[in-house]
């Protein structure tokens, strides 16, 4: 979107998990879009990581965990945000309990601000966890199967996972027997999520949008680690579902998966080299904070 046409301009949102992979997307997105980002920030080393978005001026960062809910209430109003994306946890080993928190901090501020998280769309959450039914502010839940692409640090998963080993040079195993699910692109996530609350914005009063954005790309571990490694020796790929079905937003991927992964390659191949090696990538955009 034309950021002077944007209506996110000059608008403050407050990020949860600014720092991590799908936090980092969302903030990216919402620079893009012209908006500043206030980010709660729970490990001041996590700074390095996110320093590359200070630097354009737009960000504001807030020191805190997202259980405190009287720090929430004050970056809220210190800086009149006008949305909040919650895209942390209280605890990492934990189920989310700071979805409750985010929306009192909301309710408390202004019972009109939009607040939007991002849960599995598989996931079976009890009732500490799971959404309210009547939300006391505008709620948007954002859906995905798998979230991939450069920044994910959690090397245990299939994209990731595979792609290591290739770059290593190792051949990577045949992943064991999973079901299927749709994969979606950390970049894709992140616009979901952030039409997810233009369209909160555009209804007045407390309600819940529970929405989930699929790609059509659905895929078990097998067959994603095959289409990785096709990928990776330049190989073309034909997934065998790649229209996305009808989304109530007109939310569709931006890219094919055979340019995602390829993206996603590239990010790792510059991850590790500048790991192991020290040197700077050219690009700054290649090192997404994460």
């Amino acid at each position: 979107m034309d950021e002077p046409t944007s209506p996110w301009r000059g608008r403050r949102v407050l990020v949860t998990g600014c720092t991590g992979f799908l936090g980092a997307a969302v903030v990216g997105e919402l620079l893009t879009r012209g908006a500043e980002v206030i980010g709660l920030v729970r490990d001041r080393a996590a700074d390095v990581e996110f320093a590359r978005h200070t630097l354009t001026g737009r960000v504001h960062v807030v020191h805190g965990r997202v259980e405190d809910i009287f720090r929430l209430h004050s970056a809220l109003a210190v800086y009149e945000a006008a949305a909040v994306f919650h895209l942390a946890t209280a605890d990492p080993t934990r189920p989310d309990r700071g979805l409750a928190t985010v929306i009192e901090a909301a309710r408390r501020y202004d019972p009109r601000i939009p607040v939007i998280a991002a849960r599995p769309a598989a996931g079976h959450e009890d009732a500490t966890t799971s959404p309210p039914v009547f939300p006391p502010v505008p709620l948007g839940i954002a859906r995905f199967g798998e979230v991939f692409g450069g920044g994910d640090r959690k090397v245990y998963r299939v994209v990731p996972a595979t792609i290591i080993a290739l770059i290593g040079g190792d051949r990577a195993a045949n992943a064991a027997p999973s079901p299927g699910r749709d994969f979606v692109p950390v970049q894709d996530a992140a616009r979901a999520c952030v039409m997810l609350a233009e369209s909160l914005a555009s209804r007045s009063g407390p309600h819940l949008q529970d929405l989930t954005f699929r790609s059509g790309w659905a895929l078990t571990d097998k067959e994603m680690g095959g289409t990785i490694r096709d990928v990776f020796a330049g190989r073309l790929v034909t997934p065998t579902a790649n229209e996305p079905p009808t989304h109530p937003l007109g939310w569709t991927p931006t890219t094919t998966l055979t340019d995602a992964l390829a993206e996603t390659i590239r990010w790792y191949r510059e991850f590790l080299r500048t790991r192991f090696f020290g040197t700077r990538s050219a690009d700054p955009s290649q090192r997404a904070a994460a």
